[in-house]
């Protein structure tokens, strides 16, 4: 009778263990988690390195748990998800994966040099849809957070025309993200958007060099050979 037992449950045995062992390799790690959430963020506004437009630092970033965190880079970012996943156990698991979202409005910045107030994630959107997506597509969320958020950072200062003519100078990323607010705010109406005055200097990610962009043109061109 034991050894009739014993048969019955080793098949029940195995499948616990195969069980348990599918449901580990399905867990995400921290890293992966991280991967994900970025790729997310990026891909539904078109941002980033495959997308069409840069992110405009600083922006408030809305946690899967409702909290807030105000980042100033990327780095940030990445950091304030890694505490995050860590302090609620670090794991997840494949079709149930956590993201993030932004606290509106942000400020982005077009191929075109365009800066562009994004008030709704519905307006984000439109955005992305305007400018077909980018290459998302074509890339997954393994490892994004090491090679696929952006391709070159804008150095400061930088001139910004606004489309009553006048011109402001940012210092920083912190001073333009402040210009463009207010501006705004003072321009509810308003349809044209600011632009950044041409020539810039970009620093590339890869490499860290330095290259300097002098039209419009020349920026989309850097933005559509970063891939």
């Amino acid at each position: 009778m034991v050894k009739a037992l014993k048969f019955l449950l080793l098949p029940l045995v195995a499948m616990l263990t195969i069980f348990v062992a599918c449901n580990k390799s399905n867990d995400l790690s921290t890293e992966e988690l991280v991967d994900q959430a970025l790729y997310s963020a990026q891909e539904r506004g078109g941002m980033g390195r495959f997308g069409c437009y840069e992110l405009v630092f600083p922006v408030t970033i809305v946690l899967p748990d409702s909290t807030t965190a105000e980042v100033n880079s990327y780095e940030e970012m990445k950091q304030a998800l890694r505490t995050y996943f860590q302090a609620n156990g670090g794991g997840g698991h494949h079709g149930n994966r956590p993201h993030i979202s932004f606290q509106f409005p942000i400020s982005v910045v077009s191929q075109d040099g365009e800066i562009i107030t994004v008030n709704s994630q519905d307006e984000l959107r439109a955005l992305r849809e305007e400018c077909g997506g980018g290459t998302f597509g074509n890339h997954g969320p393994q490892g994004h957070g090491q090679h696929g958020l952006s391709c070159f950072e804008i150095v400061f200062p930088i001139t910004v025309q606004f489309p009553d003519g006048t011109t402001a100078e940012a210092a920083d990323r912190q001073a333009l993200h402040l210009l463009i607010r207010t501006w705004k705010q003072n321009n509810p109406g308003a349809t044209e958007r600011p632009q950044i005055v041409f020539p810039i200097t970009v620093k590339m990610d890869d490499d860290g060099s330095l290259v300097t962009v002098n039209s419009r043109e020349e920026l989309r061109q850097l933005k559509e050979d970063c891939e």
